[in-house]
């Protein structure tokens, strides 16, 4: 069942963010995390904080599209169709200041354990031309990482639904561990069966979080508005490519000992 924000403030270093009055990961929510691969938070973010966030990554997204325009496709970033916009944390301090938010750091470390950094963080906006399911994947069939399992936060800028191109996962699918993966032109693959999963429709402000193990696709958009996701990802602080060893640094630590560690803006270079 989806979990339900209340409306309360505090005062805080993190420009005065929504703050829930419950824990955010009981041991009933883990149970279902652990056993189904999913938890929905509505409302979890106040519409201006979505429309403040939002407004950033519009402006981020459309210097990539006007590239997309003049360059064709980029990996699986497809002009008119479908933009991925990746380490935007990098390029705007209160994007970077907004994913080290207090309620990012219960999560991830209710799930992950003490010590927490960004993995990746991407936008993911969905035109009404994209005519093309988004296929069935795990995160982790795009890189490989040690541990394996890290978390995924897939926020609505605005409200998915069907029509618009949500996401859909198949619940309980992140048991199978890391299944093989064929490379498509829009995308790896990792599942061709029958199983048309659940959609994951959310209100502005919702977010559905998930292990990076968990079979996951998104549908055409067949609305007449962009559909807008933010995808935010933690990972154990240290976590690594296994194949070539080299640590994932693509974004600030969250924290450090369950507690938050970020303190303020990090380039690339620096963290």
């Amino acid at each position: 069942m989806p979990i339900k924000r209340q409306d309360k403030r505090s005062d805080n270093r993190y420009d005065k963010m929504e703050v829930w009055d419950m824990a955010l990961v009981t041991e009933e929510l883990k149970k279902q995390y652990d056993e189904q691969g999913y938890i929905i938070y509505e409302n979890l973010f106040s519409a201006d904080e979505m429309d403040r966030i939002r407004m950033i990554i519009d402006e981020l997204d459309a210097e990539k599209e006007k590239m997309l325009q003049q360059q064709g496709q980029k990996g699986i970033s497809i002009p008119s169709q479908i933009n991925f916009t990746s380490k935007i944390n990098f390029r705007n301090p209160e994007l970077q200041r907004f994913i080290a938010d207090p309620r990012f750091v219960e999560l991830s470390t209710s799930i992950l354990g003490p010590d927490v950094r960004l993995y990746w963080d991407q936008s993911v906006y969905k035109r009404p031309e994209a005519n093309r399911d988004f296929p069935w994947h795990q995160d982790t069939g795009y890189a490989p990482t040690e541990p394996m399992h890290y978390l995924t936060c897939w926020l609505a800028l605005d409200d998915t639904t069907i029509e618009n191109g949500c996401v859909w996962i198949q619940p309980g699918t992140h048991h199978q561990g890391m299944v093989e993966h064929v490379k498509t032109d829009i995308g790896w693959l990792c599942y061709q069966g029958d199983n048309e999963g659940i959609p994951v429709e959310l209100k502005k402000g919702s977010m559905v979080i998930f292990p990076s193990l968990l079979f996951h696709r998104s549908t055409p958009n067949r609305s007449q508005t962009t559909r807008k996701g933010y995808v935010i990802q933690y990972s154990v602080d240290g976590s690594y490519n296994p194949k070539t060893g080299q640590v994932f640094k693509n974004g600030p630590l969250i924290a450090r000992g369950g507690k938050p560690a970020y303190s303020g803006f990090v380039t690339a270079e620096e963290c």
